[in-house]
Formats: structure tokens, sequence, C-alpha cells
């Protein structure tokens, strides 16, 4: 398992480690996009596919992350134990590795575009 700090620490990673890497994927994709359209550079379409495997990659492995954290923190649920703030963590890691999935789906579909569409125009 991957040492990582405190346990608000590995929360964090836990739930924002998916949309991040999203975010980074939309800003590197522009990128490429746009020197590929403003130069005589004709990386751009493999550039994009490339980031976009980079980018599914690691919001996937923030979902396995995730899920051995759910799996580490999560404790036997009982009636009105959802609502008690002390079992936020278990909330926390089960949402964060459905999201992970959310935002590599998000990642892939947006990097396959460029197979479809044209890259400039």
């Amino acid at each position: 398992m991957i040492a990582v700090g405190s346990a608000k620490t590995r929360l964090l990673i836990v739930f924002l480690a998916a949309p991040t890497i999203w975010v980074i994927h939309l800003m590197v994709s522009y990128f490429l996009v746009a020197l590929h359209c403003e130069s005589d550079w004709s990386g751009g379409r493999i550039g994009v596919l490339l980031a976009t495997l980079i980018c599914a990659t690691g919001a996937l492995g923030a979902g396995v992350f995730a899920w051995q954290e759910w799996k580490r923190v999560r404790e036997p649920t009982g009636s009105g134990q959802l609502l008690d703030p002390r079992h936020m963590p278990g909330f926390l890691t089960l949402s964060g590795a459905l999201l992970s999935i959310l935002f590599a789906a998000a990642i892939v579909l947006g990097g396959l575009s460029p197979l479809f569409l044209p890259m400039c125009g």
C-alpha cells in the first residue's frame, strides 16, 4: 500500500486526485491542439492521445488508491450511521473511488475526439 502522510492528506488525495488529473488533461490537450494549429508541428493528435492515456491511467490509479483507502476505513453500517460525521472518511473514500471512474471516462471521451473531429477549424 502507498504510504501517504496523515489521514486528512489521504482523504484530500482520494477525493481530489481524479478531478485534478482531469483539469490537467484539459489544459495539456488545449495546449497541444493550439500548438498543432498555430505551428507546423504535426504531433498534436498523437500528443493528445498520449496525454489521454497517461491521465486516464492516473485517474484509474487514484481510483484504486481510493478503493484501498475505503476498504481500510470502512465500518459496518447500521441504522443512523450514514449521517454520523465520524463515518465521513468512508463516504469520502467511496465517493473518491466512484468519481475516479467518472473522471477517467471523461478523460477518455475528451481525448478521443481528435480521432473523429478535425484538430483545427
